[in-house]
């Protein structure tokens, strides 16, 4: 079987440190890849680059699977949707240092970084990004294609919708929801609900604007 790692940059090749970590712990890939339609390097960090193009036509549905590596929620789920309707399945990568608590639930293709903590009886969608370090608490669900950041603390009990974005240092207090499509700002507390669709910042973390680009980083 072979990985492949849809998007180079600093989060792919961190993404290829966890690959080569797990590949270490427990053989599971013969060979892991880049894919990216923009780099033209056709080798970094000893993996293959191809486009995705190249890459529908030295791989079959049988033989790969792919990693989404980007850090915008709408683009992840944008590339996921490519991905799963060319036919290939997603790969699900949790770093062997990361802890995941019974009853827990991961999705298709959801990435878990090294020194993370989840919880018991936990839901993450499908396509997730979970940082180095983040704690998801008990009970609590995270919905597709969102991405949590490094040293954020979601407490027990807490909804995240689909697309969303944490940054760094956030923490979350219990039972609170977070909208689809929102972006938390970091180091901002979520001490209360945050509707669909804002940014929202400061502390306590309050919406202050629409989140009409549906776009993280400029």
């Amino acid at each position: 079987m072979i990985l492949s790692i849809y998007g180079y940059g600093g989060l792919g090749r961190e993404i290829l440190d966890a690959a080569y970590c797990i590949n270490n712990a427990k053989h599971k890939w013969e060979k892991i890849i880049f894919i990216d339609d923009f780099e033209l390097k056709q080798v970094i960090d000893n993996a293959e680059v191809l486009t995705f193009n190249e890459f529908l036509l030295c791989h079959s549905t049988n033989n790969a699977k792919v990693v989404i590596a980007v850090g915008e929620p709408k683009v992840r789920q944008e590339l996921f949707n490519i991905v799963t309707e060319e036919g290939y399945a997603l790969q699900t990568l949790i770093h062997p240092s990361a802890f995941i608590g019974t009853d827990t639930h991961i999705g298709d293709g959801t990435i878990i970084q090294y020194g993370s903590f989840i919880s018991c009886n936990v839901s993450i969608g499908s396509n997730v990004l979970v940082q180095p370090n983040a704690s998801i608490g008990h009970d609590s669900v995270i919905g597709s294609s969102s991405v949590i950041s490094s040293y954020t603390a979601i407490s027990g009990n807490c909804t995240i919708g689909d697309r969303v974005y944490i940054g760094v240092s956030v923490p979350v207090k219990e039972q609170i929801s977070i909208g689809t499509d929102s972006i938390i700002g970091m180091g901002s507390a979520v001490l209360r609900d945050i509707p669909d669709n804002v940014v929202a910042i400061g502390n306590p973390a309050r919406p202050m604007k629409m989140n009409d680009r549906k776009q993280v980083f400029s």
